[in-house]
């Protein structure tokens, strides 16, 4: 086994304890080794399930990558009356429910198996979406969408992603991001169906094929996802913000904070952006589905320089190139030109698909096997506040600004999400900064 660059072992809240590895650490390092030829990776149940995985994923976490396409849809119909802003919150709570919940849907997952948690969310996410296609007025839509999309989504996206610990461990990398690419598929075929539906059913039936679309991928799914290993009757929620007071814990929770409120954003507003840009209307749903398109691939292509380069170190290195693209391009010029736009969506759907694969990978250099759950649950229930923010505020400033205005803002949170980075990534180094250090 590679020795790692980082400083080992690390106290209750990562503190750097000893240049030697403790029994401890040799302990969990034997325990992995044997972990490997346990776990049945190569297995047609564990690949079936990874499939399993997917499907659940495409019209669930899909939709809400492809949220954008709705809002603007119900801005300029059903709910005409109100600002941007005010149907931003609509999409806002949607996610934040999404990302809060999913930290007290993992321990009865844990108690109860993935099965009946499974059949539970699909029932309640295709009575979000029957419900949807009924909605015409503002608490209609926040009930429907936002509420009940929120909790079914939580149950759906948690246990999709945690039962692929039952069935991988040294390939759980590249499970968890083809796990993660279903939504990036989802968010790029949903828009491009949506488009296709409303010119001819409108919205009532374009809803409710949707809803069956998923219905079939729920079905499906269940029938794949198994979970293998006991259930932990002990499991409990594992948000603890005492475990900020460690510095790289802490500058990665910002860094997180500034990617969801970034990606979140772009997603939902990203229709609307190109309508007040003065686009054409197809180019809505065009670069929306180029957005998720290219993520796709980024949730899945930097796992595997990261595992040759550092975790750390591809993480920061692809926030700093979409941050070039960002400041550099699509500011000045994004809005003036379609070509250019469809250019700096791909590179951004690359980018911010790499931090949302890679973030929570970093989340796992950073503490001890036992802590993980603790410290990845306190850095993404802050970092739900983010998604709640993002699209009122994005919306705001949007309506009374101008684009331009809206991606310099973006530019500048990534900024400060790059800089955090850096800084946990230096405290991981225990402030001695090393430029060739894997971390």
């Amino acid at each position: 086994m590679r020795r790692s660059a980082i400083p080992e072992p690390r106290g209750p809240l990562g503190q750097h304890t000893s240049d030697k590895r403790s029994e401890f650490s040799l302990s969990v390092e034997s325990q992995q080794r044997g972990d490997e030829d346990v776990f049945p990776e190569d297995s047609w149940a564990a690949w079936s399930c990874l499939l399993g995985s997917f499907l659940m994923m495409f019209p669930s976490f899909g939709f809400q990558t492809a949220v954008g396409t709705v809002q603007d849809y119900i801005s300029t119909h059903q709910l005409a009356e109100y600002s941007v802003s005010d149907v931003g919150w609509i999409t806002a709570v949607l996610v934040f429910l999404t990302l809060f919940l999913g930290v007290q849907v993992g321990p009865l997952f844990d108690r109860h198996g993935p099965r009946v948690l499974i059949i539970c969310g699909s029932l309640a996410n295709f009575a979000c979406y029957m419900l949807l296609a009924q909605c015409s007025k503002y608490w209609h839509f926040m009930l429907c969408l936002g509420i009940l999309g929120g909790i079914s989504s939580a149950v759906i996206t948690t246990v999709s992603i945690s039962v692929l610990s039952h069935w991988f461990f040294r390939r759980r990398g590249l499970a968890s991001g083809i796990c993660m690419a279903g939504s990036s598929a989802g968010g790029a075929t949903i828009p491009l169906l949506l488009r296709a539906l409303f010119q001819s059913y409108g919205w009532l039936w374009s809803i409710r094929i949707v809803a069956f679309m998923a219905l079939g991928c729920y079905t499906l799914g269940a029938f794949l996802v198994q979970g293998r290993l006991p259930r932990n009757s002990n499991s409990r929620a594992t948000i603890d913000i005492r475990a900020l007071a460690s510095p790289r814990l802490c500058f990665l929770a910002v860094a997180v904070f500034s990617f969801e409120f970034i990606i979140f954003g772009c997603a939902a507003l990203l229709p609307t952006y190109v309508r007040y840009a003065g686009m054409d209307e197809n180019v809505q749903y065009y670069s929306l589905a180029v957005l998720n398109g290219m993520s796709l691939f980024g949730r899945i292509l930097p796992g595997f320089a990261a595992d040759q380069l550092g975790r750390f170190n591809t993480l920061l290195s692809m926030v700093f190139l979409t941050l070039i693209v960002m400041a550099g391009v699509w500011l000045p010029y994004g809005s003036h030109d379609e070509a250019t736009l469809y250019v700096v969506v791909a590179i951004f759907g690359f980018g911010s698909g790499g931090w949302l694969s890679l973030a929570p990978v970093c989340a796992g250099q950073l503490c001890k096997t036992e802590e993980y759950g603790r410290f990845y649950g306190t850095i993404y229930s802050v970092a739900a506040f983010g998604v709640l923010l993002t699209v009122p505020v994005g919306g705001k400033m949007l309506q009374s600004t101008t684009p331009r205005v809206l991606i310099g803002f973006y530019s500048a949170v990534l900024l400060i999400g790059l800089a955090s980075v850096a800084l946990s990534r230096w405290a991981v180094l225990s402030w001695r900064w090393r430029w060739k250090a894997k971390v």
